[in-house]
């Protein structure tokens, strides 16, 4: 897998603008699963997006053309949400997406965008709380929408009623927050569908899957404190001690979190004071 990890070494340092994000979301697919055709799977994005041309007018109404997008893809081909087991990882790899049908609202949300863009149909995904999704448009003519669930426009009044289930009774609006809306970077975007993956690796006790994931979070963005701390914990628990010291004092260095930073104090001095092995 270290190829695979170069991968994201090499995305760490790109212009954020410069990347291709299915290209991108695939080499997460490769970096689990080695025998992945990246080039084959572009092709299938490639091959959606010719098949939507020929129903999805080049020009003209914005939601007539989400309509008629939305109906290729949750209506003729299939394309849904994964509702019997939502943290099986397949469904946040973009190859597994494509020969599926299935999938979580970030990896749909990528694969909808990179079919709008082949269209000409500007689309980012937005990094709302708890709920990825997607802004389809640019200025005043934009529409934001829950492809996890067929691609459906959500007014401002609903998107108001899902942050009132994460913060509280208007806690937190759009019209408060406009930022929420904003359009994710690519790298972030591709930060949080590994950190979904880590939290599936997690619960799943899978120590390797999950050092991979954090592995490439961290070539991607390298001072993700979440990360480092993560990274660190599990490399100590693997009793690989000077790596886990190099983790542990960067989330120290880099973390606003006082309170685990003095947690992990403790653990850090004692590393500190290990012998160092020779092999």
């Amino acid at each position: 897998m270290d190829d695979a990890q170069q991968t994201f070494t090499a995305l760490g340092r790109c212009p954020d603008d410069t990347i291709d994000l299915g290209r991108a979301a695939l080499a997460i697919s490769r970096l689990f699963q080695p025998q992945v055709n990246v080039a084959a799977s572009v092709g299938e994005l490639d091959l959606l997006a010719a098949a939507a041309r020929a129903q999805v007018p080049a020009e003209g109404d914005l939601l007539d053309r989400v309509q008629r997008l939305n109906e290729l893809l949750f209506g003729e081909l299939g394309f849904a949400g994964e509702r019997d087991d939502f943290y099986d990882p397949r469904n946040s790899f973009l190859d597994q997406v494509l020969a599926r049908r299935r999938g979580i609202p970030i990896s749909l949300s990528v694969l909808y965008c990179e079919v709008a863009r082949r269209l000409g149909l500007p689309a980012h995904g937005v990094s709302f709380p708890a709920h990825f999704l997607v802004r389809v448009g640019r200025g005043n003519s934009t529409l934001v929408l829950d492809v996890y669930s067929g691609g459906i426009p959500l007014p401002e009044a609903e998107l108001d009623r899902r942050l009132a289930e994460v913060y509280g009774e208007g806690a937190v609006t759009v019209r408060s927050y406009p930022s929420l809306l904003r359009p994710a970077g690519r790298r972030e975007t591709l930060v949080r569908m590994l950190r979904n993956l880590a939290g599936i690796y997690a619960q799943r006790g899978d120590d390797a899957n999950l050092l991979e994931a954090l592995t490439a979070m961290l070539n991607l963005v390298p001072d993700l404190p979440d990360a480092l701390h993560q990274r660190g914990t599990l490399l100590h628990k693997l009793g690989h001690a000077p790596a886990a010291l190099t983790d542990l004092k960067r989330f120290a260095e880099v973390s606003d979190d006082a309170e685990q930073i003095a947690a992990v104090t403790p653990v850090i001095e004692a590393l500190a004071q290990q012998p160092l092995r020779l092999h």
